[in-house]
């Protein structure tokens, strides 16, 4: 009896000891093959889901710390002293094998973004510049985009170009190239304001603007955007003289954070854009909207944000926008200076 009962006690000891072992065993290897298991055959499987670097990174950045792995310049900062060494993608292909055999993922994390094209500004109607140019004389208009890395998905391939000046630049240059064609003075200063830091740009923008204050007589400052809108796929647009035009929308910066008592004139400024253009094109201006937040328009009375379109619009649509725009900016100043 005394014998069969050391003889389980030995087996059972034995048995635990190899379980330990498997598990040891099974743990020590998933560490140590994970790093190179894209390289490990996985072809009988019956299917394939292709993952690469940049779509591991934002599956995991949102719940794991050690692998949020920032982006900047769109290069992925694995090395980045506040975070671990740890390469998203391995370890997803590490423990999900069906995502390990892509062979084209790592070629495609390391293919740029290709440069777009710049869209030829429309020919609009002919304007007398001479005469315009003698009404303003050497007043100006200027522009500057606090949010620099915005852009259009369907030109770019995503929504922001981050530490880079994205398409939302093109749109600002082509306002100011069209308003000057009418004979007004018009400036583009093209400063990154949302890099490295993305909550100062608005502090960084305000520095600019002061610039530009003291650099001479502006009749009106505007800062460039472009919308986003959650779960939109399409970006507005309307229909003028048989082309498409992103709607564009006026944002005027209230008192209710900081004090700006001229608030209503910057208010009274943007109505009076959103009538002259229901005159002229007719839904090119979708809205006036007033928000909490000054958007450093306390520095001028004819200070406004401008968004044209959202992210889904393409850049044509918006240069187009921005060229209308500039027909309506030109007719409104026109009317307060003569």
């Amino acid at each position: 009896m005394r014998t069969n009962y050391f003889r389980a006690f030995i087996k059972g000891i034995l048995l635990v000891q190899i379980f330990i072992i498997i598990i040891i065993a099974g743990v020590s290897l998933d560490f140590y093959w994970y790093p190179s298991v894209s390289g490990l055959n996985f072809r009988f499987l019956p299917f394939n889901i292709s993952i690469n670097q940049q779509q591991a990174v934002g599956l995991v950045r949102e719940t794991s710390y050690a692998m949020a792995c920032p982006e900047y310049n769109g290069i992925i900062q694995y090395a980045n002293r506040f975070y671990a060494e740890i390469i998203p993608r391995d370890v997803l292909s590490a423990n999900i094998p069906v995502m390990a055999f892509n062979d084209n993922a790592e070629v495609q994390d390391a293919v740029e973004q290709p440069e777009v094209p710049a869209v030829e500004p429309e020919t609009l109607p002919a304007v007398n510049a001479d005469e315009n140019s003698k009404i303003f004389g050497a007043n100006r208009i200027v522009c500057y985009c606090t949010h620099s890395a915005e852009s259009y998905i369907p030109d770019s391939g995503k929504a922001k170009l981050e530490g880079k000046r994205g398409l939302i630049n093109n749109v600002a240059e082509n306002l100011v190239q069209e308003t000057a064609r009418q004979g007004l003075k018009a400036e583009f200063v093209n400063t990154i304001h949302d890099f490295p830091d993305y909550n100062k740009s608005y502090t960084n923008s305000r520095s600019t603007v002061n610039n530009i204050l003291k650099g001479g007589p502006v009749l009106a400052l505007f800062d460039i955007h472009r919308d986003s809108i959650p779960g939109q796929s399409k970006g507005s647009v309307v229909n003028i003289n048989g082309r498409k035009a992103a709607q564009i929308l006026i944002i005027v910066g209230t008192n209710e954070r900081k004090s700006h008592p001229n608030w209503r004139k910057n208010l009274d400024f943007a109505q009076r854009l959103y009538n002259a253009s229901e005159k002229m094109y007719p839904g090119l201006i979708k809205g006036v909207r007033s928000q909490a937040g000054t958007y450093n328009q306390e520095y001028h009375d004819h200070a406004l944000l401008l968004e044209f379109g959202s992210d889904c619009n393409s850049l044509e649509e918006a240069r187009y926008a921005s060229g209308l725009f500039s027909r309506v900016l030109v007719q409104v100043l026109k009317e307060e200076n003569n």
